[in-house]
Parts: C-alpha cells; structure tokens; sequence
C-alpha cells in the first residue's frame, strides 16, 4: 500500500511473485495473507469449501449476505437473480447500451477537453445497472458517491468511516424495495429481489439491501475502471489508438488483455475454513487471505513476457472475473460495455489524445483512473 505500488501496482506484482507463496501482510488490521501465484489463486479460488465467502471480499470481516455468501444461501441467492445476467439477456442489452453511448458522446462533441471517466466511463455503467434493477437514473452524482463510498468502505480499516453515505444507499434502496412489493406490475431485477421468498418468507430488509448495493456497485465500479484503463492503455502506448482505429486490433483481444494486465480489482479476499499448508507457510483457520489476481495474471510461468500489454495475446486464462461457484455473474455484461464504448469512440473521436494521466482510483484494492482529461 506504499506510494509506488498504489502508482503501479505491478511493482507489488513482482514482489509477491519472487517471495513465499503465501505473503503475510501486517500493515493492515487485522493482518492478512496474498496469494499471488497462478496456480494458487486458482486452485483457491475453484475450493470454496477451504476458502469461503461468507465473511466478506474484503479485509474486514463482514456477515454473510447476499451474494457474500456460502453454499446453500449462496446457491439460492445466484439462482435468484442469475437469470437477468445470461448470455441472451446481456446481447439484447447492446442497442441500449449503443443508444446510452451515442447520447453520452453527443454531450461532449463540441467540448474542447472533457473527461473520459466523468462524462463516458461511469455514468454509463450506472445506466445500464440501474435499468437492470429497475430504479430511476435520474441522480448519477449521488450514486457516484453511494458506490465510491462502498467500495472504500470495503478496504477501510475503520467501519464508521463511511456509515452516514451507506445508511443512506441502505435506506433509498429499501423503499425501492418497498415500492416494488406495492406494485403488482413493477419490473426489474430489484422487483425480482423484492418479492422474492425463501422457504415462504420475504428476504429480509438486511438482505434485500445487501443483495441490491451488491449488484449496483459490482456492476458499475469494475466496469467503469474496464474501460478508463483500456482507453488509458491504448492512448498512452506509442501507436495502439492509431492501430485501433485502423481495425488493426480486435477489441475483445483488447479488452481481455487489458483485463490480465489493468484488472479493475486488482484481487478480492476469502476466509480460511480450515489450517492451510502453502508451500513454507501455514495459514491459520479463520484468516483473511487475498487472491492477488493482478499478480496471478503476470504469472511468468503462465504468461509468456507477462510485463508486455500484448493485444494479441490469448486471453482466457486471466482471473480478473474469479473462476468457479463465484465467478463474476456480470462479466459478460461488463466485456459488452467495453466493447460498445470503445467501438464508438473509434468511430467518432480517431484523433482523441491524452491530457496527462489523470488520477488512481482511491482504494487499495481497486485500479482504474477517478480522472482521465481527453481531447480530440
């Protein structure tokens, strides 16, 4: 968390990959291991029975709610709200997402610099999320602060520190949640949620509002640095926009490349079930350990020059999404987005060029740019 691996957090990527093969980090309270091999992140990743959910994605421990959760809620909760996020449903979302995309761009044609986070890659993650759930989308900036909040909070050492902004997310989100249940006609994910019953009994307001913070933040906050870091990546590499623009690069190699090289969560955390022996190491039961994927996907021994943001590069073996019982329900959703956004900036801005580099997203667990200044 020093001031060079929070500027580039491939630093810490080498470290931990020329170190144990479990990394006691002690700086932070409570303490936490960082599994940062390939092979063990993955193999930690595919044990949900060693390395559980239930206590939370982040350092801190948390109850277990929503899709924070493990088998048998965990499976009731997916199955739940998995069905809005298949293949089918997420492809008849891309003339939306083209239509939010053209309006967002139309706004800033005639701007002399604007900004690619402000004005393109965060509102239109948090359109297209709110649609899904069914809720109004009519006050972007007070949901902006709701998920910065959130996901501070989950790499916040002190748990009141962003209490006031939660409480208020909680407390809209639940009479959303009330409206739903009134009206027999009301559509979306968050109505699905709403009416939903378990063994005959609503879930309860605890749970509804976990289960929709959830689903907003993950899926807006990740898919926003997806794509600031690829259009990041690709004007500040020496002729890749160019490139791009020529259709020389296919955007879905792009896009999984940046997603190995710039994951958005550069890991998430599980919870020790049981003593774990990695390698010189023995984790205790009921600890905190965090799958480094940034470090996982620079793997030497799994990428060939994992240093080099290669567009060429096979990209199914990265693990920015997880693998296995908690693979990201939204990643398809997210590689959609991306690909929309960056095809019509192709078109619309080829001379579009870099004002700096613009600023790092806050928490230590997240990569992605909070400001990105462009021309064109």
């Amino acid at each position: 968390m020093g001031p060079d691996e929070m500027e580039d957090p491939s630093v810490s990527a080498r470290k931990l990959l020329n170190g144990p093969r479990a990394f006691l980090y002690e700086k932070y309270d409570p303490p936490f291991y960082i599994l940062s091999r390939y092979d063990d992140v993955a193999s930690a990743l595919l044990d949900s029975e060693t390395f559980i959910e239930g206590f939370g994605n982040g350092p801190n421990f948390q109850p277990a709610l929503g899709i924070l959760s493990d088998a048998p809620h965990h499976t009731f909760i997916r199955k739940l709200v998995q069905q809005d996020f298949l293949a089918k449903q997420i492809n008849d979302l891309e003339p939306r997402l083209q239509a939010i995309v053209d309006d967002l761009l139309g706004r800033v044609e005639d701007k002399k610099v604007w900004d690619i986070h402000d004005d393109l890659s965060f509102p239109l993650p948090v359109i297209i999320i709110c649609e899904i759930l069914g809720i109004p989308t009519d006050d972007l900036d007070r949901f902006k602060r709701w998920a910065d909040a959130s996901v501070a909070n989950m790499c916040s050492e002190d748990p009141l520190e962003y209490a006031r902004d939660l409480d208020e997310m909680r407390q809209y989100l639940l009479a959303q949640v009330e409206l739903k249940r009134e009206d027999e006609q009301s559509e979306g994910l968050l109505s699905t949620i709403a009416n939903a019953k378990h063994e005959g009994v609503y879930l309860s307001d605890d749970e509804c509002a976990a289960l929709a913070t959830q689903i907003f933040v993950a899926g807006n906050e990740t898919t926003t640095s997806l794509i600031s870091n690829l259009i990041w990546r690709l004007l500040s590499s020496e002729g890749l926009w160019e490139r791009f623009c020529k259709k020389e690069i296919d955007t879905d190699s792009a896009i999984n490349e940046s997603l190995r090289f710039d994951p958005p969560l550069l890991g998430l955390f599980k919870t020790t079930s049981k003593e774990v022996r990695m390698g010189d190491v023995t984790i205790p039961s009921r600890t905190k350990v965090m799958m480094h994927y940034g470090a996982a996907n620079r793997d030497p021994d799994v990428f060939e020059d994992p240093e080099v943001f290669d567009v060429t590069r096979n990209g199914k073996k990265q693990l920015s999404f997880s693998i296995g019982l908690h693979v990201c329900l939204g990643r398809e959703l997210a590689k959609l987005e991306a690909r929309v956004t960056l095809n019509a900036l192709r078109d619309r801005f080829p001379g579009l060029r870099l004002l700096g580099d613009g600023a790092r997203v806050g928490p230590f667990l997240f990569w992605g740019r909070s400001r990105l200044p462009v021309s064109h």
